[in-house]
């Protein structure tokens, strides 16, 4: 029989260094400093309920029986009701053990991998960077630097957030990502903002539309077909600046799509409802069933910018590292 002892000298030894002690729980309606709780407590619970034996979990513990059953009971105490079915042999856990057990084990493995991951960052040894980005990025800029950046630090975990660029300034502010790549950023009080790209405006012509043959379009020329674009966001510049290209040529564009996605609206064109303007980088990307066209005229001259921003104070080495990988757009034009 295991007796149900009460020893009120020893206490259950110290964790592994790899788990640190947590702050106290207070259990509501309870008085704090009767009920104050510690994963020492947590860990002598979960080894006394995969062994369901006083001896052997107090053996695992390297500590006294009844030291390990004064444990259960004070956490039976605190917690203000019974975890452990005493009566019955082998030992049982009530329903509320058997919660309080699986709850148990999480948070003490969620503690482990909390306090490792800590410590290896504080070490340098392990990171995490988070990046927001618009899809646009993905056909220029990003990818090269993703590759750059994960072959010098495979440690480091990257966490990558598709947004819109007028998306990025709440999660710059909200701390929710590291830095922000976008098109055509306004500027965020407190962060710095550095151009990656200028590119050219191309149009993309279905295969069959009668400019498809032409080396190039002028704005003026599209003034009787369709226009696919974006849906109109708050700060969205982008469509802003297509359309001001449409009225610096003195044509009022029929927008007859907004499509949210880059792939999206080029689909809409290949089926021949409309036109739609993109960076030069997309067409590097391009599709057998739509061909792109530059610019002529005065539009020819337009740069659409890719730009990453971060917050100014951040220092984060990581940040560093990431911003080092990114290209930087040359002061005179290279398109």
């Amino acid at each position: 029989m295991i007796p149900a002892s009460s020893d009120m000298g020893a206490e259950c030894p110290p964790l592994p260094p790899k788990l640190a002690t947590m702050p106290d729980v207070s259990i509501p309606g309870r008085p704090k400093r009767a009920n104050a709780m510690n994963t020492r407590a947590l860990q002598c619970f979960v080894i006394l309920a995969e062994e369901l034996n006083f001896s052997r979990a107090a053996e695992r513990l390297h500590i006294a029986q009844p030291a390990l059953s004064q444990q259960i009971r004070a956490l039976e105490e605190r917690l203000g009701t019974q975890l452990i079915d005493r009566t019955r042999r082998p030992l049982h856990l009530t329903e509320a053990g058997q919660y309080f057990w699986t709850e148990a084990r999480q948070i003490l493995s969620t503690l482990e991998q909390a306090t490792l991951g800590a410590a290896e960052i504080g070490r340098g040894k392990r990171g995490w960077l988070s990046i927001g980005f618009t899809r646009s990025s993905m056909y220029s800029v990003l990818p090269p630097a993703l590759k750059v950046f994960h072959h010098a630090y495979p440690n480091v975990e990257l966490k990558l957030f598709e947004m819109l660029t007028d998306e990025q300034t709440d999660a710059l502010r909200d701390l929710r990502i590291h830095i922000g790549i976008g098109r055509q950023p306004l500027p965020i009080a407190g962060c710095t903002t550095i151009t990656l790209l200028r590119e050219r405006l191309v149009v993309a012509l279905a295969l069959d539309h009668p400019l498809a043959q032409r080396k190039s379009v002028r704005v003026a020329d599209l003034a009787d077909t369709p226009l696919i674009t974006y849906p109109a966001h708050q700060n969205a510049q982008f469509k802003r600046s297509v359309l001001s290209l449409y009225r610096d040529a003195g044509v009022t564009p029929f927008v007859a799509h907004q499509a949210y996605e880059i792939q999206t609206a080029i689909a809409l064109v290949s089926a021949g409802l409309g036109v739609t303007l993109v960076g030069e980088s997309v067409s590097r990307h391009g599709r057998a069933d739509v061909v792109f066209r530059h610019l002529a005229g005065p539009g020819a001259s337009y740069r659409s910018t890719l730009a990453a921003t971060y917050r100014s104070s951040d220092h984060s080495p990581h940040l560093r590292a990431f911003l080092a990988c990114l290209p930087q757009a040359l002061a005179q034009d290279a398109l």
